[in-house]
């Protein structure tokens, strides 16, 4: 097993967050934020997350298992003392939330040290004077335990084989799992059943935590909408204020960033949230807010639909807008209705950085140092980023409804439909709505309400296609997205979610699937042959959606009804 490193923790332990670093750790790919709520933790399940202590690699690898820290049960032993007990107090009364208080940096071992004597020094007093302590041997703290890795089994095979054409791999792969192969190894099996064994240093990290509106109206409300408590404004800007014998606004709060630091930043936000709610409870205050790591590191992500009667934050922002680019872009306005937007988000983070400046300051044509060299047209078109237009719609079209027809359909925009929907170049576009119309009206008059697949016949009874009901489903759907009524321009749109490569007009047959997918058993350019586009297309989509195996099976007998024998 792979030495682990010790760590310094070098960020504040109130976040229990993970803060160990492995050395051939890697940075997290860029993530969008969660739209789903998921439920929130019990008591017990808080006390039980960890972060690893390390030291950085520049140490070496050092012979110990890493000591896993439980910051929530310090917490809630503690309960009745000051956070002074483990975090250094500042002359203005302020704590540093770092550990140990002083440590000895020279060396691995002096480091090593300081966080012994710290430790154990405060165990062994508290187990003399008969209180519940913590562990002080090696042994008790540094134990390679389990599940300090997680191990999955992942599959191997070309790039263009999908297993949703193959109905066997589910078991078959079952075989081929330990010891874990690699191709050369797999000898006359089919390149198609065998799976390796990858690891990777498992902590249970706490949840980020997402200030949304509801936090935000909380805090407006419990500070008497004095937005100096947490925000920043610059002499030169108050100057500025003065000078127009006005008081601050809104968005003048949000203009700049902090040089104390950002709120956004874990260390800064800690320093000043979890200070300023210590400092409230002290005098005496009703509304002081949480302290303990699972009352803000929640699992439960409030969805935006939850928050429709919370105020959101006066910015001095137009309800609607057209955002205008410079004559380099040779592009129309792009029309954007800001209220509807904010109905839709959990925060003004999911649009916005840490200031509400406009993105072309940052952002130019040709792209500058300030902002990170993403160009204008990236900062609003870049589909992996959680912060541009096309990356928020790509993460929706993920969702169950979006997603059954979204994951088969080419990637990329329309030159003539996509890109002129949103610069229109006029406010009016924003008032299109284009509802789909009932299914009957664009499916051709010979095309049969349900018809059978026989491709298996000799396994199976064949499959049976409610093609109507289906179409009819999926408007029912789409005509509750906002989303969907504004982005499909034409009525044929929904048809393209199956038959996403054909012509389509209304009242016209489509060629049918075998006229490009084949029933030979053989990869053509990564297009799927016949058995692989129906799975794909049908089973995919039922994944997706994730629906019931009533309502959409996921399984061989679910859509194949066995031959009786």
């Amino acid at each position: 097993m792979k030495k682990i490193a010790y760590a310094v923790l070098t960020i504040l332990l109130c976040t229990g967050l993970s803060v160990s670093a492995s050395i051939d750790s890697t940075p997290a790919a860029e993530t969008p934020l969660p739209l789903q709520a998921v439920p929130a933790s019990g008591a017990s399940e808080a006390l039980e997350r960890f972060i690893f202590i390390t030291i950085p690699g520049a140490f070496g690898d050092l012979d110990r298992a890493p000591v896993r820290f439980f910051h929530e049960k310090h917490t809630k032993t503690l309960e009745s003392e000051s956070c002074e007990t483990c975090h250094p107090r500042k002359d203005n009364g302020t704590f540093e939330f770092t550990f140990p208080k002083q440590p000895d940096k020279r060396s691995a071992d002096t480091l090593m040290n300081s966080y012994h004597d710290a430790c154990i020094e405060c165990h062994s007093e508290r187990a003399a004077d008969g209180r519940e302590a913590g562990p002080v041997t090696c042994g008790e703290c540094h134990v390679a335990l389990p599940d300090y890795h997680k191990t999955e089994y992942l599959p191997v095979m070309p790039s263009y084989y999908d297993p949703l054409r193959d109905t066997r791999h589910g078991e078959c792969l079952n075989c081929h799992r330990e010891p874990a192969k690699a191709a050369e190894d797999a000898g006359e099996l089919d390149w198609k059943k065998f799976r390796v064994k990858v690891s990777e240093n498992y902590e249970a990290a706490w949840p980020k935590v997402g200030f949304d509106y509801q936090l935000h109206d909380k805090h407006d409300k419990a500070l008497e909408q004095k937005c100096e408590e947490c925000h920043y404004l610059s002499p030169q800007q108050k100057t500025k204020i003065t000078a127009e014998t006005r008081e601050p606004k809104c968005k003048d709060w949000l203009q700049e960033l902090d040089p104390a630091g950002s709120l956004t930043e874990q260390e800064t936000a800690h320093l000043r949230c979890i200070n300023c709610h210590l400092a409230r409870k002290a005098r005496g205050e009703k509304k002081t807010g949480p302290v303990t790591c699972s009352e803000c590191h929640t699992d439960g992500v409030r969805p935006a639909d939850a928050m429709k009667d919370v105020p959101r934050p006066e910015c001095e922002q137009e309800e609607k807008i057209l955002i205008r680019f410079d004559n380099e872009t040779r592009m129309p306005g792009a029309a954007f209705n800001h209220k509807a937007h904010q109905l839709r988000t959990r925060g003004c983070q999911d649009c916005h950085h840490e200031t509400m400046r406009a993105c072309k300051e940052c952002h130019t044509p040709a792209g500058t140092e300030e902002g990170n060299f993403i160009t204008l047209a990236e900062a609003y078109h870049r589909e992996t980023s959680a912060w541009s237009c096309i990356g928020c719609h790509a993460q929706e079209k993920q969702r169950p409804d979006c997603a059954g027809c979204h994951h088969q359909l080419p990637e990329g925009l329309s030159v003539t439909t996509a890109c002129g929907t949103c610069h229109s170049g006029s406010l009016e576009s924003l008032n299109r709505a284009r509802k789909a119309p009932a299914p009957e009206t664009l499916i051709p008059d010979v095309v049969e309400k349900e018809w059978e697949i026989k491709l298996l016949e000799k396994e199976y009874q064949p499959a049976k296609i409610k093609h109507l009901e289906i179409v009819q489903k999926l408007t029912e759907r789409v005509n509750k997205s906002a989303l969907a009524t504004y982005f499909h321009t034409e009525d044929i749109t929904l048809c393209a979610g199956c038959h996403h490569y054909s012509p389509l007009e209304k009242k016209k047959q489509v060629p049918q699937c075998s006229a490009c997918h084949t029933a030979r058993i053989e990869t053509d350019h990564q297009r799927p042959d016949l058995l692989g586009a129906y799975h794909q297309q049908c089973l995919g989509c039922h994944k997706q959606m994730g629906g019931t195996e009533e309502k959409m099976p996921q399984t061989c007998d679910g859509c194949h009804e066995q031959k009786k024998q």
